[in-house]
């Protein structure tokens, strides 16, 4: 049982809190309308901030509109004119986002089956994987239209720029591929280490993070600036200035600055999470997750507002005002701005909680007002994908 002294300093703190005012986190964000919004690249937008911010999704206990059982899912789901397209351990499966009905698969080999995030413009899917590298399929039927061949794996998801006036795609021996939408090679070019991660820059460069902790700023296939960052790069994500929010592996996050002040550090946080896929960069916040809880950080300073839950550990997804995070036996709403609280210790922080019992909740996206999560089996669940309106 708390001591009495111990209960009177956390009734005090949430009274400071309340009086301090701080409630103003998400003072900036409002509640998403559009029920009719795709996710129709891997982390949302060109510039990888997994954040839809007039879409409608779930900010009250949702319902289960359907579940399905698959092979485990590799990466985030992409959900385009009411298909899902799911990477898994079979390959990409694309699914009716109405009641889970599989419309086609896509297998690279049956060797390695297993693609990343893919990325859904005009009547095509473009997709990464073991073999044969970047290829474009037809979103009616899963037909191969035209690939980019690799002699080694693109683990990151293909990059698209802004207006899709092309993508951006790199393996494990740090090529970067500039291609066209129907399949053309503008340029080609190396960096240090294997590629893990690309975010569009402004329309015509890109950031590519490495295995061997560096970032890279690059236009028409030449370096701009280079920077060694703590660790292994496992997210980025881009502001409209152009600065680049970095994770590493062990390292903290940092955010470095783009334009004139070539890859600067304008703050680098040791604290910061690991955020193993994505941020989510939300009005004044950059959320990541690392099976540490779920963190929010100022966007301008680094400085942690709070941490929430303990086992969350997917990639967030950002909906208007919430945000949801997966992991280890649930999936969970939160609001942006934290509820009422000082630091960590917050109230009415939490929309809601949807238990998955066993199973695990992977890397989210939402569309068309639905909560699409891939379920990582475990022990007596099997994995697939779940729907929550």
């Amino acid at each position: 049982m708390p001591s009495r002294r111990r209960v009177l300093a956390t009734t005090g703190s949430l009274a400071a809190a309340a009086t301090a005012g701080c409630l103003d986190f998400g003072a900036d964000v409002d509640p998403g309308t559009d029920a009719g919004t795709d996710w129709p690249m891997p982390d949302f937008d060109s510039r990888a901030t997994s954040w839809a911010r007039d879409a409608a999704a779930p900010r009250e206990a949702p319902s289960e509109r359907f579940r399905i059982d698959l092979p485990s899912p590799t990466d985030r789901p992409v959900v385009a004119d009411r298909t899902v397209f799911l990477p898994t351990m079979g390959g990409l499966i694309a699914l009716d986002a109405d009641d889970g009905e599989e419309r086609w698969r896509y297998a690279p080999s049956e060797a390695v089956p297993s693609v990343s995030s893919p990325a859904v413009h005009d009547g095509s899917v473009y997709v990464t994987g073991e073999d044969p590298g970047l290829v474009a399929l037809d979103v009616a039927d899963g037909s191969v239209e035209w690939t980019v061949k690799s002699d080694e794996r693109m683990r990151a998801p293909p990059a698209p720029t802004r207006e899709w006036r092309a993508l951006y795609v790199g393996d494990n021996a740090g090529r970067v591929i500039r291609v066209t939408p129907d399949g053309e090679v503008e340029w080609t070019t190396d960096v240090y280490g294997a590629v893990t991660r690309l975010v569009a820059r402004g329309p015509d460069g890109v950031f590519v993070g490495t295995t061997a902790g560096e970032v890279h700023a690059l236009y028409d296939g030449r370096g701009i600036w280079r920077q060694p960052v703590p660790g292994k790069v496992t997210a980025l994500a881009a502001n409209e200035g152009n600065d680049v929010y970095v994770a590493t592996f062990g390292g903290g996050t940092l955010r470095l600055a783009g334009g004139a002040h070539a890859g600067r550090s304008r703050w680098h946080a040791e604290d910061g999470p690991t955020a193993h896929r994505s941020f989510a960069l939300v009005g004044t916040g950059l959320f990541g997750a690392d099976g540490a809880g779920l963190t929010r950080q100022h966007h301008r300073t680094g400085k942690r507002d709070w941490r929430l839950g303990d086992d969350y550990f997917s990639a967030p997804a950002a909906v208007g005002d919430t945000v949801y995070v997966g992991g280890r036996g649930e999936v969970a709403a939160f609001k942006v701005g934290g509820g009422l609280g000082i630091g960590s210790n917050r109230v009415e922080a939490r929309r809601w909680t949807y238990g998955l019992g066993n199973a695990a909740g992977g890397d989210l996206a939402v569309a068309d007002g639905v909560l699409f999560v891939p379920i990582m089996g475990r022990e007596d669940t099997e994995s697939g994908l779940l729907a929550l309106e």
